[in-house]
């Protein structure tokens, strides 16, 4: 028996869109993850620029918030049994260091 993770990708647009994300909001809803849990940002400028998009790749329940908090602005998600790739178009997220605490 392997253990080969098998991915799925889906887009904006295609027929199962909103159910797959239905799906991954329940699977991730309070799911705290493993202690190895993990929440990944790739903002790479050139996919910005040519693309438009933004992706978060998580392993816990940051997935299911995440589409609940802005559905609208998901434009692609890949995903396993593991965790989740979501794409995001560029103009539903804030810069980055918006998300940093301001220590006095």
């Amino acid at each position: 028996m392997s253990n080969i993770l098998v991915t799925k990708t889906v887009k904006l647009g295609d027929e199962n869109f909103d159910d797959t994300l239905n799906f991954l909001e329940k699977k991730f809803f309070h799911n705290g993850g493993s202690p190895d849990a993990e929440v990944i940002v790739n903002w790479n400028k050139r996919e910005v620029k040519e693309e438009g998009l933004v992706s978060f790749y998580a392993t816990n329940s940051l997935v299911s918030n995440a589409i609940k908090r802005c559905r609208k602005g998901i434009r692609m998600v890949r995903y396993n049994d593991a965790g989740a790739d979501i794409y995001f178009d560029s103009k539903f997220v804030r810069p980055l260091h918006t998300v940093l605490k301001i220590k006095k």
